[in-house]
């Protein structure tokens, strides 16, 4: 289950949890374009603490929509993610030096508003 978390304007802000499935991303990727279209940069907020699991189906939508996004990484300046799962840091980590046009650190559950309060700090 996804579902979209209050933010400022220029910030798309989402809580998982449960198994997130490929019908999730239909809430998580209309979100996103709508911040793209009405802000040349945006913060990407992903809370975790209540991830348990992503299908296959998942996993492929969020790699298809990633690939098709390549050419405007350039315009996700942050993405926070909250979560306290070692591999969900160990993999933010990666991200942030495979992309590093995209500033990526991961927060404890405890640091919610810290981290929103970060990625909202792009301007």
């Amino acid at each position: 289950m996804i579902q979209v978390i209050s933010a400022p304007e220029h910030v798309a802000a989402f809580h998982l949890a449960g198994t997130v499935t490929a019908d999730d991303y239909d809430k998580i990727i209309p979100e996103v374009e709508e911040k793209l279209q009405n802000h040349e940069d945006i913060g990407i907020l992903a809370d975790l603490t209540g991830l348990e699991d992503m299908t296959g189906g998942a996993l492929a939508r969020d790699f298809q929509y990633g690939l098709g996004k390549l050419g405007e990484m350039h315009r996700f300046k942050r993405a926070a993610v909250i979560s306290d799962k070692q591999w969900i840091k160990a993999a933010t980590e990666i991200a942030d030096k495979v992309f590093p046009q995209v500033e990526a650190r991961v927060f404890q559950k405890d640091e919610k508003d810290q981290a929103m309060r970060w990625v909202s700090d792009i301007h």
